[in-house]
């Protein structure tokens, strides 16, 4: 059973569950509060069904560029029996178990650990209380997280991902594609490494949308905030170049310093919103861990290991990406926040491992101690003598 740990001590397993109990409860309320609400903000669900009862999919077109986001994610919704009215319901059931799922992986799970994934299910819980593209992207996470302690892992994640992308959100593509670019070299990381890695991958997208498409790499970000109303969701929170630039290398410069800004999204302290300075605060830890654990798997033989760093590649490359097409931070948490569960998965397998090696020096002590005479306890007679 999973518990709660304080500075490494055990608390009751009884509170634990009280504790887990009630976070779940909490998680699964806020889609049926906040729907209305949600509703009026977020554009998504309106858009949606607008879509629905139309079969404007082309589901089986094998050119990319003839299907709709929405329309496909209409389609797919619809033929999943929600509706406005069923939204909450199944976004109360996904933010549970993206929440849950991953806490209950840890045999013990550190208090702070807890309290950020809680936060990302309160964020995650807010953006799913209306239909949305995301709900689709949640259960590709869902099965995912599910599979994250099993070897089909990886071929469950990169089919999804790319199922998704095909059918979707095209950028998808380009996760699976970076996934599996690192996935090959993971034994090679380091944390210098990765951000060589990090960078040599912009270089090579800018060089491709310049050749390929004819545009910067930045263009996606570009013509959404170019075309967003003044007050429009996210509009104060929306990501502009650093380094305006046509050159290639210049655009991947951009692209890295956009991908620490999101890693580190403190320059949203200016606003001093309580939901903001909540995601500051939580998204640098999410950050730093899940590069910690793929750098541990990386230099590790240990089979849990090496899985946890397979892992938590994925919100990596998830993060890589949006350091592309990411227009402001407000989509970014709502992004991120669904894919957030696998660097707590990949945590949980991390600690398996260290447990084990707590649980093996044990035994080498206990046994040691047993086979050497000096620490034998001596015996009532010779206490007595």
């Amino acid at each position: 059973m999973t518990i709660l740990s304080i500075r490494g001590k055990p608390i009751d397993p009884a509170i634990s569950l009280i504790i887990f109990f009630f976070s779940a409860l909490i998680v699964g309320v806020i889609p049926f509060l906040y729907h209305d609400t949600a509703a009026q903000n977020f554009p998504d669900e309106e858009t949606l069904l607008s879509f629905f009862g139309a079969d404007l999919c082309q589901l089986t077109s094998t050119t990319i560029e003839e299907r709709n986001s929405y329309a496909c994610s209409a389609f797919l919704l619809e033929s999943a029996g929600l509706s406005a009215k069923t939204a909450p319901i199944a976004g109360a059931f996904l933010s549970v178990t993206l929440t849950i799922i991953p806490i209950l992986q840890f045999s013990r799970i550190p208090l702070g650990v807890f309290f950020v994934s809680l936060g990302w299910g309160f964020i995650r819980a807010i953006f799913l209380s209306v239909l949305s593209k995301d709900m689709l992207s949640a259960c590709v996470v869902l099965l995912s997280v599910m599979a994250a302690q099993h070897s089909g892992f990886g071929l469950t994640w990169f089919l999804s991902s790319t199922i998704y992308g095909w059918v979707v959100r095209k950028y998808w593509l380009l996760v699976s594609a970076v996934w599996l670019g690192l996935r090959l070299i993971r034994k090679q990381l380091t944390v210098f490494r990765l951000l060589v890695i990090i960078v040599v991958v912009y270089i090579a997208l800018a060089l491709t949308f310049q050749i390929a498409l004819g545009v910067t790499l930045d263009f996606a970000r570009a013509t959404v905030n170019e075309n967003r109303e003044v007050g429009a969701e996210g509009s104060r929170t929306v990501i502009e170049a650093v380094i305006a630039s046509d050159n290639a290398l210049l655009q991947a410069l951009n692209a890295t310093i956009t991908f620490f800004r999101l890693a580190f999204p403190l320059e949203l302290l200016r606003f001093g919103s309580v939901s903001q300075l909540a995601f500051i605060s939580i998204m640098p830890f999410t950050f730093i861990w899940m590069v910690k654990v793929v750098v541990e798997g990386a230099k590790s033989g240990n089979k849990n290991l090496i899985q946890a760093g397979k892992v938590a590649l994925a919100p990596l490359s998830f993060l890589i990406i949006e350091g592309v097409f990411e227009p402001d931070f407000g989509s970014f948490a709502r992004h991120f926040a669904i894919v957030s569960p696998l660097v707590f998965s990949a945590m949980a397998l991390a600690q398996k491992t260290e447990l084990a090696e707590k649980r093996l020096l044990r035994r080498r002590q206990a046994a040691a101690i047993s086979s050497n005479p000096l620490f034998v306890r001596p015996t009532r007679q010779d206490r007595i003598s």
